[in-house]
Order: structure tokens, then C-alpha cells, then sequence
């Protein structure tokens, strides 16, 4: 899904430069665009928190499990 946004802003701004046209809207497509991006790198970094969480606790838990051995 971030391959598409990231194809997508390219080709605005490419669009952008052949045009030379700076209109309101291809702003505003921009905009929506990084806005986009940054909301999924916001919900990426949760989700890699949330994993680096589990798998801590699964460490802790096989080192437990190991020394009760």
C-alpha cells in the first residue's frame, strides 16, 4: 500500500514539472498525499512497536522457561 502512495506523489510531481503548473488542486492532491504517507508511517511504527513488545516478552518468557530447566 506504500508503493502506491509513494508512485502516486511521484507522479503528481512529475506531472507537476512537465506542466509547470502549480494549480490549488494538484496542492491539494499532494497534500493528501504526504498526508497519507505520514498516517501510515505513524500506523507502521505503532505496529512495529507493538511487535518489538510481543517478541521481548516471548524472549523473556523462553529465558524463564529456560532456567526453570
Amino acid at each position: 500500500m506504500m508503493k502506491l502512495y509513494l508512485l502516486l506523489f511521484l507522479s503528481v510531481v512529475s506531472f507537476s514539472c512537465m506542466e509547470q503548473k502549480k494549480t490549488e488542486e494538484t496542492l491539494q492532491a499532494k497534500n493528501k498525499t504526504i498526508d497519507s504517507l505520514k498516517a501510515e508511517l505513524k500506523d507502521c511504527t505503532a505496529q512495529a512497536k507493538i511487535m518489538a513488545e510481543v517478541l521481548e516478552k516471548e524472549r523473556i518468557e523462553l529465558q524463564n522457561n529456560k532456567a526453570t530447566k
